[in-house]
């Protein structure tokens, strides 16, 4: 069984707020400035890395469980976001970026479980 840390979720919609905030800018606001559409596409990755990342870190319980619940949700998160911004002046959604988007989730939660064994064979447990 898998459980939501309160003190750690609050890091988790917060991040969520973020992404979905840059989502909401209209493509004249990101022109103004200065992201091109590549840099843009670009950051697919690395943002979505960070949500499973702070997400992976707010879910306790047994790491497979974790893992899938949270490359799970992370991605209905990121379908979700590419959804609304078709809604979005300026700003079009793609199956190729919720595709940069899994990427990211999965580097994520890599370098999250690296992370966290990383830590816990430098404590001595």
């Amino acid at each position: 069984m898998i459980r939501l840390i309160p003190s750690r979720i609050i890091g988790v919609v917060a991040y969520m707020g973020l992404v979905f905030a840059l989502s909401s800018l209209p493509a004249s606001q990101t022109a103004r400035l200065g992201w091109s559409i590549m840099m843009m596409n670009l950051a697919h990755v690395p943002l979505f890395a960070g949500l499973s990342w702070v997400t992976l870190w707010a879910v306790a319980g047994p790491l497979r469980m974790r893992i899938l619940s949270v490359l799970l949700g992370c991605l209905l998160f990121a379908a979700a976001d590419e959804w609304y911004q078709s809604y979005v002046p300026g700003r079009i959604s793609s199956l190729g970026d919720v595709g940069a988007d899994l990427i990211g989730i999965i580097i994520g939660i890599a370098l999250r479980v690296v992370w966290s064994t990383k830590v816990l064979v430098w404590k001595g447990e």
